[in-house]
């Protein structure tokens, strides 16, 4: 069991507000893993910043390089706090975000027998964290065949994946684990977190309320910045059996 968190915006007079968020978010999602941590983030000129280490998510997002953040101008970020079911946190390569090509990615769950399914797609994986298998589909297949690939290894996982060259933000289920979006009272922007019960304890921190909706099954949300707007798609995939 792991916490994913992200957002999206095009505000950028906000993002010091959503800075704020995402360290309550990270803090709040220790409930689901304090193992290790992550985040990546991408500029408004699509400059890809990250960070992963072992230990618990608050240490790690009130550190020198996550709060050197404010200063930039961030228009979208994804978060990890991690519970180890495969590869020993401390080998920093096996915590998220994993990145492969231009995809940077975050999941909660597990992928089962996922060194015969990297073998089965010809994927070379270079951890031994079982999610390094999404983030090799994702690069591979790309951004419209790569999610239903990622769906049809089976296994629990909900999944946020960051690209810094389209600029664009994907997040599905599979259902076996939760993820919900959810938009803030006076702060621009689409969020997403594993629960709303862990959500809203960030908010509570930061004074905000918000509107939820769970993430469904096998949907595919496709999020981008168009005329200073979060445009969000969303397609549904057939998901082929292993």
């Amino acid at each position: 069991m792991c916490g994913v968190f992200g957002w999206v915006s095009a505000a950028g007079r906000d993002w010091r507000v959503a800075h704020r968020l995402l360290v309550e978010m990270a803090a709040a999602h220790e409930v689901r893993g304090k193992d290790a941590a992550g985040w990546a983030a991408l500029t408004s000129r699509g400059e890809l910043l990250w960070q992963r280490r072992p230990g618990p998510a608050r240490a790690l997002f009130e550190g020198p390089k996550f709060q050197a953040l404010r200063r930039r101008c961030i228009v979208m970020a994804i978060g990890h706090t991690r519970h180890a079911t495969s590869g020993a946190p401390a080998v920093n390569s096996n915590n998220h975000p994993h990145l492969a090509g231009d995809w940077a990615l975050v999941a909660n769950g597990h992928i089962y027998d996922h060194r015969a399914i990297a073998a089965r797609h010809g994927l070379r994986l270079t951890s031994e964290c079982d999610s390094e298998v999404l983030a090799r589909a994702l690069a591979r297949y790309g951004e419209q065949e790569g999610p239903t690939r990622c769906l049809g290894m089976g296994g629990t996982q909900s999944v946020l994946g960051l690209n810094h060259r389209t600029r664009r933000l994907l997040a599905w289920t599979n259902g076996e684990m939760p993820l919900v979006a959810f938009r803030t009272d006076g702060l621009p922007g689409v969020w997403w977190a594993s629960t709303e019960e862990i959500a809203r304890e960030a908010l509570a921190a930061v004074g905000l309320h918000a509107r939820f909706a769970a993430a469904r099954p096998s949907i595919i949300y496709r999020m981008e910045i168009s005329d200073g707007q979060v445009v969000i798609e969303t397609r549904r995939v057939e998901v082929a059996k292993r």
